[in-house]
This record gives structure tokens, sequence and C-alpha cells, in this order.
């Protein structure tokens, strides 16, 4: 039976496993320009209709955007948080959304606008602040 230092084995399993990265990384640089193509990048993007977006597509767009350095992090919570079940417009109205799901397309730019103007109203600088930066992201 051979007995072997546990330092000798470790040296050797580096040594193999910077073969295989050797071989790994020159069969990928092989597969990369095999499966290059030329694709033209769409100019004529239409603009998002936030007044018929599913909740879903907002997080998706408002994960994006956040991902991409668009937008900072409290305007992405914002646009990613959960609709509540009932709110109230600038008017003072009761809005029920519980009927609004995943699937649902719903009018996130005038809910967005009212509850900016409901934050003003109420002397909320801070959630106004945020509010501005979630309506500038939507009438872009």
């Amino acid at each position: 039976m051979e007995i072997s230092s546990l330092r000798w084995s470790t040296n050797l399993l580096q040594r193999d496993h910077s073969r295989n990265n050797k071989v790994e990384k020159s069969s990928e640089h092989g597969s990369r320009q095999s499966q290059i193509t030329f694709q033209v990048p769409d100019t004529d993007e239409s603009p998002i209709d936030f007044s018929a977006i599913t909740p879903r597509d907002l997080r998706a767009l408002a994960l994006e955007n956040y991902q991409a350095g668009r937008i900072d992090q409290d305007t992405y919570i914002t646009l990613s948080e959960e609709l509540p079940t009932h709110a109230v417009d600038a008017q003072g109205q009761l809005m029920d959304l519980s009927q609004v799901t995943d699937e649902t397309g719903f009018n996130f730019h005038d809910y967005y606008r009212n509850q900016l103007e409901i934050a003003m109203s109420l002397g909320d600088t801070p959630r106004a602040n945020v509010l501005r930066a979630v309506m500038a992201f939507i009438e872009v």
C-alpha cells in the first residue's frame, strides 16, 4: 500500500484541473467562433404602453432597467412591489385593485401619477421623490 501526502495529491489535482480548464477554454473558443452571427439592432423600438401593462411585465422591465443601471434601487423596488388590494386616487376615491393579477393589464401610469399627487399633497417628500423617478421612467 502506498501512502502519499495530502499536499502531493492536492497539487496533482490542481494540475489536472488546470489542464482540464485549458482544454475546455480552447474548445469553447473554437465553438464561439463558429457561432458568430451578424444581427442588425432594432432601431424602431416601440414605446411601452404603461396604461395596459401587466404587473409581471412591469417587474421584468424594472429588473432589466435596474440591472442595466438606468434606474436606482428605490425606483426598482417601487415598480416591482405588489399592488395593494385597495388604493385611493388623487380625488379621494377608493379604487378596488383586488381583481388585478400578474396576467391582468393595468394602468400603472395613472396609478403612479395618482400616488405622486397624494404624496405631494401629504408633504411626504421622500415618497414623492421616489414616485417622481418612477414617473420619469414610465414617461420616457
